[in-house]
């Protein structure tokens, strides 16, 4: 699954997650909240060349400095509460909380989150994402429908689409959006300064990145989990319209 959420997940469907609940039952939701995670954490560090390592490049060279920096990390993981803790809020408590942050056209709630009952957690994901993206974000309704409309257009249908080369948008949004969600990794200088051109500063590219990557969790979550993607995605005609009420 963690596989093929990164070389096809335009092709991800709830039937991929049941060699995992043959093992785990409703604990298979889990996985999915897991590799969602890693793909929102991942494609900001990727978009934005977030160093993985905490040794500058011109001392990894150094294998003692690296090796002792190795251990001071590992020191200081130990000592943190990793421990999983139960999740107290039911379903429809949670449910309560995100349903007047849902987009336009999801009239029962409980009905289309109905396939996360057994994990409100995923819910309670969905209320944050929500709650980042509508209160938090500099970026502008319409802004983020283009983000989600080329993150779905972009999503990799075979590994081919997400290691090979191909033609981005000239639009320096959407360029960022496509390569962010093909190879995060390749995002360029030249890309970032055509942002900078665009009239975004640092906090505007850090929303760009978070919605890059927003979108990009649920696109894999909402396929495992059969759940219906505009409960997300921003449509263009609803960004338009709120833009303009605004």
């Amino acid at each position: 699954m963690a596989r093929r959420s990164h070389e096809a997940p335009a092709r991800l469907a709830p039937a991929d997650l049941d060699p995992l609940r043959a093992l785990v039952g409703d604990g298979a939701l889990d996985y999915v909240m897991v590799v969602g995670g890693f793909h929102f954490i991942n494609r900001i560090a990727d978009l934005l060349h977030v160093d993985p390592e905490a040794l500058p490049a011109s001392l990894r060279r150094l294998e003692p400095l690296r090796r002792l920096a190795v251990r001071a990390a590992s020191v200081l993981m130990a000592r943190m509460d990793l421990a999983n803790r139960p999740y107290r809020a039911s379903f429809d408590e949670v449910v309560a909380t995100v349903a007047p942050a849902l987009a336009a056209g999801i009239d029962d709630a409980r009905a289309a989150l109905a396939p996360a009952r057994s994990r409100p957690k995923v819910v309670e994901i969905l209320r944050l994402a929500l709650e980042e993206r509508d209160a938090r974000s500099t970026l502008d309704r319409p802004t983020l429908a283009r983000i989600h409309r080329t993150v779905e257009a972009a999503l990799p249908a075979s590994r081919a689409d997400a290691e090979g080369f191909h033609a981005r948008p000239a639009d320096p949004v959407e360029a960022f959006a496509f390569v962010g969600t093909r190879y995060a990794a390749r995002t360029t200088a030249a890309m970032i300064a055509a942002l900078r051109a665009a009239g975004y500063d640092d906090l505007g590219i850090l929303d760009l990145a978070t919605a890059i990557a927003d979108a990009n969790q649920w696109a894999r979550t909402h396929r495992l989990l059969g759940l219906a993607p505009e409960i997300f995605y921003l449509r263009a005609d609803e960004a338009g319209a709120a833009a303009a009420r605004a």
